[in-house]
């Protein structure tokens, strides 16, 4: 039986959870739903890149201007009024002005003029960028809640295919940073969760203005899947909550200390000291446990590359200091089609462990997400004072600077529901391993070696033909994160720098580090 976190809202019972893996299917099922709100939508975003978005696409796009039949949130937002829904959207405004998070102005001005309703009403939270709303949520009416893991930016757009070139990534603007494919994952939840995600929305929303939500019942259980809310919150933002919340981060350290049989990690970036001392701390208690990790080899923030590599040293020292080197394999995923090969982004935020444990949201394992900005505390005199200068950092104290983060913890925190926890987890394990490791769900099954050899197998078979045959890609999609002993090389954010610290000549293979563009006005390919 996994411990509740302290903070914030309580565990609930009787929920139902449905994640969706890739934002082909969890955009689409979001823009049905919202789509057929009858009563309400209320939505907290980071950002909104209006009218560049498409959630979901009718036929081919190649030589088709416009990309006709594609569905916008906006106009599923406007769809939802027109039926008699009230809509409520919440979206950052952070300082500096000139950040790319800031698209609350625009969309603001498209409602302006859009909306003849009257039902659509913006509220904009003001922040710095060091401490922004990064959750993605959705309630729509007052019985469905969506955890969306990726901004609302066209090149995040993907499906498990992840293919190399896919025109519904749209054209990359001076916005885009992923550059790359993108694997994601977001929740859709029923049941009396979805109360406390609504209740993260109305605490942002109450803070940009007046409390003039109607209130709600609490929702009744629909499932059988045990689920707690748990929430990073900036401190002295919230009367209710002075000093903020770590609750993700809390919710990470008691399933770690927990941990028997394998740690799973997939995510954005591993920067955060607390995580991997709490990997090692494990790993040195349990001789037997395995942790898999799937990162990225080139994390998109200013100091994160160097960050951590420091964070991979440190779990690697650990590891070969409790004598379980064999048993903690760090991975990044690849898309390859014949010569042409790109990393594959993974923006989700997913950890499981000994599928008694399931966390999916938007916190990623980074000081921002978990405890306070790296930024704050660990940049360069420089950064830290050009983020003052220019209000990115804000005048609160560095402890309190974290942004608006939330997780779905799910375990089975009364001793009563193991079974639904263990069914859901593994569920998700299967699902996951079997797109990345290139297999059928049914032979995602545990090697002699365990789970971590089943990890090494498939990295062995992707490096073995990218060695021989590299013009022949394998199913498999991953590929081990170079090292030399404890140590990580440098410049592994280049993809050809990457490759050759594995070994792979690049002479016979297109390389890409970054998308091609596509025009959705021309329906032509930019280059």
């Amino acid at each position: 039986m996994t411990e509740a976190v302290a903070q914030g809202p309580r565990p609930s019972r009787g929920n139902t959870v449905e994640f969706l893996i890739d934002n082909e299917a969890a955009w689409g099922r979001l823009a049905e739903d919202v789509e057929n709100a009858r009563t309400s939508v209320r939505c907290m975003l980071f950002m909104l890149d209006l009218p560049h978005v498409r959630m979901g696409f009718a036929g081919d796009l190649e030589g088709r201007p416009g990309a006709p039949g594609g569905v916008r949130l906006e106009t599923a937002l406007l769809t939802a009024a027109r039926r008699g829904a009230s809509v409520d959207v919440l979206l950052n405004d952070v300082r500096p002005r000139w950040s790319p998070a800031n698209t609350a102005r625009v969309a603001e001005r498209y409602f302006a003029r859009h909306d003849d309703t009257g039902r659509i009403h913006l509220r904009r939270f003001t922040t710095p960028q060091a401490a922004p709303i990064h959750a993605k949520l959705f309630i729509i009416d007052d019985a469905t809640a969506y955890s969306i893991g990726s901004i609302f930016a066209q090149e995040y757009f993907d499906d498990s295919g992840h293919a190399v070139d896919d025109p519904r990534r749209g054209h990359l603007r001076w916005r885009s940073s992923i550059l790359a494919p993108n694997h994601d994952v977001s929740a859709r939840v029923t049941g009396p969760a979805a109360t406390d995600l609504d209740a993260v929305f109305r605490l942002h929303w109450d803070h940009c203005g007046p409390a003039d939500l109607p209130e709600r019942k609490p929702d009744e259980a629909t499932g059988a899947v045990p689920v707690q809310v748990v929430r990073t919150l900036h401190g002295g933002r919230f009367p209710e909550a002075p000093q903020g919340e770590t609750g993700v981060l809390e919710s990470y350290r008691q399933a770690l200390a927990e941990a028997e049989d394998f740690v799973y990690l997939e995510n954005q970036y591993l920067t955060s000291t607390a995580i991997v001392d709490d990997l090692v701390a494990a790993l040195r208690l349990r001789p037997r446990l395995q942790v898999i990790a799937l990162l990225n080899s080139r994390p998109d923030i200013p100091g994160y590359p160097r960050w951590q590599a420091e964070a991979l040293e440190r779990l690697w020292s650990g590891a070969l200091g409790a004598g379980a080197a064999e048993q903690v394999g760090v991975y990044t995923a690849w898309s390859h089609e014949g010569r042409s090969i790109i990393r594959t982004h993974i923006h989700s935020k997913v950890a499981i462990v000994d599928d008694r444990w399931v966390t999916v949201g938007s916190a990623n394992l980074d000081g921002l997400s978990t405890l306070a900005s790296d930024h704050r505390r660990r940049a360069s005199l420089p950064v830290r004072w050009a983020g003052r200068l220019t209000g990115a950092f804000g005048p609160e104290a560095p402890e309190l600077v974290r942004a608006t983060e939330v997780d779905l913890s799910i375990a089975d925190f009364e001793g009563t529901d193991g079974a639904a926890v263990r069914d859901l987890g593994a569920g998700l394990r299967r699902r996951l391993w079997a797109e990345h490791l290139g297999l059928a769900e049914a032979d995602v099954v545990r090697p002699e070696g365990g789970w971590a050899a089943l990890w090494r197998e498939a990295a062995e078979r992707k490096l073995r033909g990218l060695r021989e045959t590299p013009s022949e890609p394998v199913a498999s999609r991953i590929l081990p994160f170079p090292r030399e002993g404890a140590r990580v090389p440098r410049g592994l954010e280049r993809a050809t720098a990457y490759l050759r610290a594995l070994g792979v000549s690049t002479a016979g293979l297109d390389v890409r580090q970054r998308l091609r563009s596509f025009r959705f006005d021309t329906g032509t390919w930019k280059g």
